[in-house]
């Protein structure tokens, strides 16, 4: 494999979610060495790359290769946690060496992974492609691997996405920032999280930014959101156009099915399908959900050689899997259950800065409600105030209490819009099922 050709690594999120305790040159030689080795992944166990070629892809001017031979020697001793935010519900943790074994003989480095490592890392159900060249560009391991996982969230089709909220402590597994390091959080954010971010911005054409989730006082969950802003070179793909493509196509190329026939599938949709093979009507949301399946089922095909000759039979004959077939409902079912959750939040957020309005202009509406409230014990703790008001800004039952009594008996005029558009949301979600 010619290593200079390569300008991209398909990074398994797994492998990109890992415990970060390595340095800067470790991390973005083992993304070279994967990029070089990810198409014989499947059939060779050890692979190849002379050391010029690796120590230029790495930007790596020292002539000093004791380094770079001491940098690959701690891949093989660097054993890491990987997959530790649980993106990928199928492959939830993990623990093994980065490299198994790497030997330089005349010039040329010879290197293999562990058989259940090389297996994840090839074809992963989810996945990012991550440019070489830029990753030279980031002087902070820090921009790096933040840069990593903000990608790993990353929609092409909507030109953006988001992270989960990461607990602290997960944070700093992350960053590989020990506990007793900027154990402030105000120093962890001088000193990790703005200039990895700030340096993002500057390099590469997708902006970051950071939101944070305080637990009473203090910070312990952050999100971070990436969002395309503008087009450059240095985002070049090995699939040409591919950002351009149907995302029914863009998902048959990227799984290596030819690119003209991979549009001919798409403009077809059902119409390619065997007719006396079409799914029963409702079975699948859109024909991208069935080509996802299909192409989802071909990961589990182990006895396959022609990965991509099978997606495309699949789709044509409408092969089943049920293993698969629970995998992805139970995911859809999650994201359901995620999506209502959140427009709930959003509706009681809504619903309770209308009803501080509502107070702020008639404080004499918390009296009222108070004489609605049947519940002995709510009731006997607002008795030991010496206000309604004063009990409802020190007792949270007593203000879910009075905030529900204000929603339904007082307040149903001022609520209805925001009403209206939470029952319209969680049926456009419930209508999914």
């Amino acid at each position: 494999m010619l290593l200079a050709k390569i300008e991209e690594v398909i990074k398994a999120s797994p492998a990109i979610q890992i415990q970060s305790k390595i340095t800067h040159l470790q991390r973005r030689a083992w993304n070279v060495l994967l990029a070089n080795a990810y198409n014989e992944l499947p059939d060779k166990d050890i692979h190849t790359v002379s050391v010029s070629e690796l120590a230029a892809k790495l930007g790596y001017d020292s002539k000093d290769q004791e380094y770079l031979k001491e940098t690959l020697k701690s891949l093989v001793d660097c054993t890491v946690e990987w997959n530790i935010l649980g993106k990928n519900n199928k492959q939830v943790w993990g623990a093994a060496s980065l490299l198994a074994e790497v030997n330089i003989e005349d010039g040329l480095c010879f290197y293999q992974y562990s058989h259940t490592l090389r297996q994840k890392l090839h074809n992963p159900i989810m996945y990012t492609r991550l440019n070489l060249r830029l990753q030279n560009e980031f002087t902070s391991q820090y921009a790096l691997i933040l840069w990593e996982v903000c990608f790993d969230y990353f929609h092409v089709h909507w030109g953006r996405g988001e992270t989960p909220f990461i607990p602290l402590e997960k944070f700093r597994e992350l960053m590989g920032v020990e506990t007793h390091e900027y154990s402030e959080f105000k120093d962890l954010n001088k000193k990790i999280i703005k200039p990895a971010i700030k340096e993002i911005n500057i390099l590469t054409d997708y902006f970051v930014e950071v939101d944070q989730k305080r637990l009473g006082r203090r910070i312990a969950e952050l999100k971070f959101r990436i969002t395309k802003v503008k087009q450059l070179p240095v985002q070049e793909s090995v699939l040409p156009d591919v950002e351009d493509l149907p995302p029914v196509a863009m998902e048959l190329v990227q799984a290596h099915v030819d690119r003209k026939l991979a549009i001919e599938v798409a403009k077809s949709e059902w119409d390619f399908i065997d007719p006396k093979k079409l799914p029963t009507p409702g079975d699948y949301t859109d024909f991208l959900a069935y080509v996802s399946e299909k192409i989802e089922m071909s990961m589990y095909a182990s006895t396959v050689n022609n990965t991509a000759g099978y997606v495309v039979e699949a789709i044509r004959n409408n092969y089943q899997n049920d293993e698969v077939r629970k995998q992805r409902q139970a995911r859809a079912e999650r994201v359901r259950e995620k999506e209502i959750k959140d427009i709930e939040e959003a509706f009681r957020a809504r619903r309770a800065n209308l009803l501080r309005q509502a107070i702020q202009a008639d404080p004499e509406l918390v009296e009222r409600a108070v004489a609605s409230i049947e519940n002995n014990f709510v009731r006997r703790r607002i008795e030991e105030c010496d206000t309604a008001m004063e009990a409802y800004q020190a007792y949270p039952a007593a203000k879910a209490y009075i905030n529900d009594i204000l929603a339904t008996e007082f307040c149903q005029e001022l609520l209805a819009p925001v009403v209206e558009t939470y029952q319209n949301e969680k049926a456009r979600i419930l209508e999914k099922l």
